[in-house]
């Protein structure tokens, strides 16, 4: 049946022309005779192609409609010299309706890729498409290769350049050309993968998506760690019913802003507000439970806001802003965190590391800086090369963002924009857009508008037709918005509905 199926394919023609204009291609060799080239420093360990159909994804995604998709499945497994490891490359080659594009997706917190979770919401796009584990795990299970050298280079950049390379090979030799434009997609690890590409592999990608970016990660991932360290140093845990009720203050202080009473803090940056002014509030907590906020609920929220400081006071990394969803302050901590202060940087999986206080941080942060700035960084700012080759990269970023601080990716964007020579010269290839009231990667924990179905479609266009975003549409929890290019922010027209993105312009 399968290879009749194919026939069928092939003798309706290779090309068809989709709704959009946009030529689609099918197979003019089969799956199951595909070879893999292994890219140079690595070995072949096994190589597989079937193909598979009506493959579904039934959770929802954020990269797209994950629909019943028929694909090839390369499954590649490669190692890099003597160093043992056993890296899984996973590349989806959609059995008819190829759209042309190649795209590589990423991971999150400890796992290099999402695999279905993204490949087949892009093959149902008509992308060719691939994930990698790096060799680690997809569990998180950093304890089994944190001390590895090489399983640290695949995770950090070297096996998702090598995923590219596999896939637009494969995209040659299943369909007979090579994929006419490349993007990238991914949030958080992923986002920050993407920005890797830019800046270490310019020539791969055309367009990268990078959202709430998990750049500057030897300096996020030990930041943090600072809710909790704050609580530990005065040795009591701050009932998250108070946090969450300092919360809803400081969005009730800077709600009009903006001009309208939307829940919403358009610009954080402009939000003054002191926790200081609802001590006393008096809260029920549960239904037997009351509690009052003291001073010292205060200064643990004024302090987890500002960010990490040492002993003078200089801010070392960004905090979470108003609005902000306190859960992830609670102990006994942020996986992503007490991992790497155990594995990587006291190089003992089994050490108890909840009880750090604020100097201890500090000191940590240093070590961190030091020792693995360098590889894990991901945070420079030299982006000529990407940008000579026409390269585009758009990313959004929540004000919200429970994990990811997103006055890192503001840092970030204000350092490139001083090196390319003004904003101007940087709205020619790099676009951030900051969302009132969405967490992290559009988390359950946003408030505001979630994050487009689609999130590729304005970077496709930028790229392809030169039709650079300036603002990006949101819609979710009974509210839209056209989020603006930064610095541009949203302010209420005046009249109209304000739950609509109609009612609000960019300043």
């Amino acid at each position: 049946m399968t290879g009749y199926l194919l026939g069928i394919s092939l003798a309706l023609g290779s090309l068809v022309q989709g709704c959009l204009g946009t030529t689609l291609l099918s197979p003019i060799t089969s799956c199951s005779s595909l070879t893999v080239t292994p890219p140079d420093g690595t070995t072949l360990i096994n190589a597989t192609a079937i193909e598979r159909y009506n493959v579904t994804y039934s959770l929802p995604t954020y990269n797209g409609v994950a629909g019943n998709v028929n694909v090839c499945d390369v499954e590649v497994f490669l190692t890099h010299g003597d160093a043992g490891d056993a890296v899984r490359f996973a590349i989806y080659l959609p059995l008819d309706g190829w759209n042309g594009r190649w795209q590589g997706t990423g991971g999150g917190g400890w796992a290099a890729g999402g695999f279905d979770f993204e490949l087949v919401a892009a093959a149902t796009s008509g992308y060719t498409a691939g994930a990698t584990d790096a060799g680690v795990n997809l569990e998180g299970k950093t304890e089994f290769w944190y001390n590895s050298t090489q399983l640290n280079e695949n995770f950090v950049y070297l096996s998702f350049h090598q995923m590219t390379l596999i896939g637009k090979d494969l995209s040659e030799k299943f369909y007979g050309k090579r994929p006419d434009y490349s993007y990238w997609f991914g949030c958080s690890q992923g986002g920050r993968q993407g920005m890797s590409e830019a800046q270490l592999y310019p020539e791969d990608y055309d367009g990268i998506f990078a959202g709430a970016p998990a750049i500057s990660w030897e300096k996020v991932a030990v930041a943090s760690y600072w809710p909790l360290a704050v609580q530990n140093q005065i040795g009591e845990s701050i009932p998250l019913c108070k946090l969450d009720a300092i919360q809803q203050a400081s969005i009730a202080a800077c709600d009009l802003l903006d001009g309208a009473a939307d829940g919403l803090i358009s610009n954080p940056l402009k939000c003054d507000f002191n926790a200081i002014e609802v001590v006393g509030m008096q809260l029920q907590c549960d239904e037997n439970t009351t509690a009052t906020i003291t001073e010292q609920d205060a200064i643990v929220w004024n302090k987890i806001r500002t960010g990490l400081t040492d002993k003078e006071g200089s801010l070392l990394w960004y905090g979470l802003e108003p609005g902000t969803y306190n859960g992830a302050l609670a102990t006994p901590g942020f996986d992503i965190t007490t991992r790497w202060i155990a594995d990587w940087l006291l190089q003992d999986p089994d050490a108890d590391v909840s009880n750090i206080t604020e100097n201890e941080l500090v000191e940590f942060f240093y070590q961190s800086v030091s020792e693995l700035g360098a590889l894990w960084g991901t945070d420079n700012p030299d982006l000529s090369a990407f940008r000579e080759r026409g390269g585009k990269i758009m990313t959004w970023h929540g004000w919200a963002d429970e994990i990811i601080p997103p006055l890192g990716t503001v840092d970030y964007w204000q350092r490139v924009v001083e090196l390319a020579g003004g904003i101007e010269s940087t709205d020619e290839f790099y676009r951030i857009f900051m969302a009132p009231g969405l967490g992290h990667c559009g988390s359950e924990n946003s408030y505001g508008p979630q994050i487009p179905i689609d999130n590729l479609a304005p970077l496709v266009e930028w790229v392809e037709n030169g039709k650079a975003p300036e603002t990006i549409f949101f819609s979710g929890n009974g509210q839209t918005r056209n989020i603006c290019k930064f610095p541009k922010e949203l302010v209420y027209c005046g009249s109209g509905d304000i739950s609509d993105a109609a009612s609000w312009e960019c300043v």
